[in-house]
């Protein structure tokens, strides 16, 4: 096989390193995403507590596609996973920005019930809210750079004659 190829193999469902990673990467933000319901779900406002309920459902249908395509290797199934897991991404982002933004400056504790305040902040640490806004960025850049390895030039012909006429 040429070169050339390894990044379809990987990526395009005929190998199992783009499943498996999609799974694996789910699969955090799954568990993290419900072990901050179960921790949180007095503290928080019930607006971030939907979010948070969004986000498992993306992230449950993001291993969900992502083991279908494991199983068939089918290029659709690997675009259908690979869109879902860039929503559970882009929305784990913003709750994490949510998060960050919380926890200083004007917005202080925004995103937290009036009488929990208190334990909220002693609870959370400067390297920690650092820690999560850095690994946001990173699944956000991650998104954008696998979206743009995805794009292939013949997707780029086929747009431009659509739009061309």
């Amino acid at each position: 096989m040429p070169a050339d190829d390894v990044r379809a193999v990987e990526f395009n469902g005929e190998g199992r390193l783009g499943p498996g990673l999609l799974i694996a990467g789910a699969g955090v933000l799954l568990y993290r995403t419900i072990a901050l319901i179960v921790g949180a779900a007095t503290v928080l406002k019930r607006w971030v507590i939907g979010l948070t309920v969004v986000e498992m459902i993306i992230d449950a249908t993001t291993m969900a596609k992502a083991a279908r395509w494991w199983r068939t290797g089918d290029p659709h199934d690997g675009q259908a996973a690979m869109r879902v897991g860039t929503a559970a991404t882009l929305l784990h982002a913003g709750r994490v920005a949510v998060f960050v933004a919380g926890r200083f400056g004007p917005w202080k504790d925004f995103d937290v019930r009036p009488g929990q305040r208190a334990g909220h902040d002693a609870r959370w640490t400067w390297p920690q809210v650092a820690f999560a806004g850095a690994m946001s960025v990173i699944g956000v850049v991650g998104a954008a750079v696998l979206w743009r390895i995805r794009r292939s030039p013949a997707d780029d012909g086929a747009r431009s004659a659509t739009v061309n006429g």
